[in-house]
């Protein structure tokens, strides 16, 4: 099979441009809810040392060299007011086994003790992995903001299965050669 000629009228909408009416929001968010996303975590800790944390599943690496991380909030995120540019946060990827954490988190009012160290990153014992890294960016996209950070450590420490969020629920992993 042979490409396709790009078609001139197709242009990239630049900066300036207008956006356009685009696809109704419940139709957008529908389709989008069939793709499965990795769960976690990412917290930011205050002058203070209380720990912010909001759940997200918009993960997702950027670059290797230097490398980044990105991430999605909505206007009302937790951690959204204490991210500061240079300042440093955690995406903590989560396992099965923190599902109730996900859930806690993904609510604006988070109720509970922290799961968090009391001094130092904040990275969530137990998680999949992690990274910490330093916000370089924070870019307004609609009413969403896209943050990019250069990642400054990685951590592995997990050995369980991936939390994963598809269809609106949390799941869990099953290998293809699985019987179950």
């Amino acid at each position: 099979m042979s490409p396709r000629p790009i078609d001139p009228s197709i242009r990239s909408r630049g900066g300036d441009e207008p956006e356009g009416p685009g696809v109704p929001v419940d139709r957008f968010k529908e389709a989008l809810s069939h793709w499965t996303s990795g769960v976690s975590l990412v917290s930011v800790r205050d002058t203070d040392g209380k720990v912010y944390a909001t759940t997200v599943s918009s993960f997702d690496g950027l670059s290797a060299d230097p490398p980044r991380i990105l991430f999605s909030l909505g206007p009302g995120a937790q951690v959204l007011p204490f991210l500061q540019l240079g300042g440093e946060f955690v995406v903590n990827m989560l396992e099965v086994s923190q599902r109730r954490l996900a859930v806690i988190y993904a609510d604006p009012f988070p109720v509970g003790p922290s799961p968090f160290p009391e001094e130092g990153a904040p990275v969530l014992p137990g998680s999949h992995a992690a990274v910490v890294c330093r916000t370089d960016r924070i870019v307004s996209v609609g009413a969403s903001r896209v943050v990019i950070g250069l990642v400054t450590d990685a951590i592995v420490e997990g050995s369980g299965k991936p939390l994963l969020h598809y269809r609106r629920e949390y799941w869990k992993p099953t290998p293809l050669n699985d019987p179950d």
